[in-house]
């Protein structure tokens, strides 16, 4: 059992590393210089940042197999990690490219993993037949389970995934992408712990305004304005 002494030195520790501590995570304005804040669905960096900070050290390896513009990979080497980028389309020559779900790696080779999901077909980032993003909604649950499988594989004993991911709203119904995400995960991991990420002007709203707004309204529908990071562990 840990005293009352090194648990506040722990405190003191998060505290100044400026960790969040509540589950519920508004950061407002994105950082810049952490991949690109123009890139359709990008990251902000301060999620990947706290999940760097409370889940690996410096010097340890995490993996990035939905790399984007690469905020995951900028992150990592602000904070003297070693990252292992890849994407099924790489838009950077340090990211190379892969499928998700069959990875160039050896087994229990990453400390950590950080990955930001396509909100299934709501932006479709390549041509590419096997792109999660181009799937049809059963086809994507498959294909997130296949890649699941794979990040087990490569990832160490004891190491941490994080998934980000939000729902999504299509012919005036309410996908739950966030569940199903988490009930898959479960078939593979163990639950850590969740956050949710408060989302701020979304792309939606800024390009069609209040058309968005009066959808939502005439189905009886609320505004997702959050996304939820999901941490799990590998036993």
């Amino acid at each position: 059992m840990k005293n009352q002494e090194e648990k506040f030195k722990k405190l003191f520790e998060m505290e100044q590393d400026k960790m969040e501590l509540s589950s519920v995570w508004n950061f407002g304005s994105r950082t810049h210089g952490f991949g690109s804040h123009v890139f359709h669905g990008n990251c902000i960096p301060q999620v990947v940042e706290q999940c760097m900070l409370r889940y690996s050290k410096k010097g340890d390896t995490i993996l990035d197999s939905m790399s984007g513009s690469g905020t995951t990979l900028d992150m990592a080497n602000k904070l003297d990690r070693k990252c292992l980028a890849f994407d099924i389309n790489p838009t950077r020559k340090e990211i190379n490219k892969a499928d998700s779900a069959t990875l160039p790696l050896k087994d229990d080779s990453v400390d950590m993993v950080f990955i930001h999901l396509p909100y299934w077909n709501m932006v479709k980032y390549s041509t590419e037949k096997e792109d999660l993003s181009r799937k049809k909604l059963d086809g994507f649950y498959k294909k997130l389970d296949d890649i699941f499988i794979e990040l087990k594989r490569v990832m160490k004993v004891e190491g941490h995934i994080c998934v980000l991911i939000g729902d999504k709203i299509k012919d005036g119904k309410n996908i739950p992408l966030c569940f199903e995400t988490y009930n898959l995960l479960r078939n593979h991991f163990t639950y850590k712990d969740y956050a949710v990420k408060i989302t701020k002007n979304s792309t939606s709203v800024i390009n069609k305004g209040r058309v968005v707004l009066a959808e939502l309204a005439w189905n009886n529908l609320l505004k997702p304005t959050h996304d939820l990071l999901f941490v799990f562990q590998k036993d």
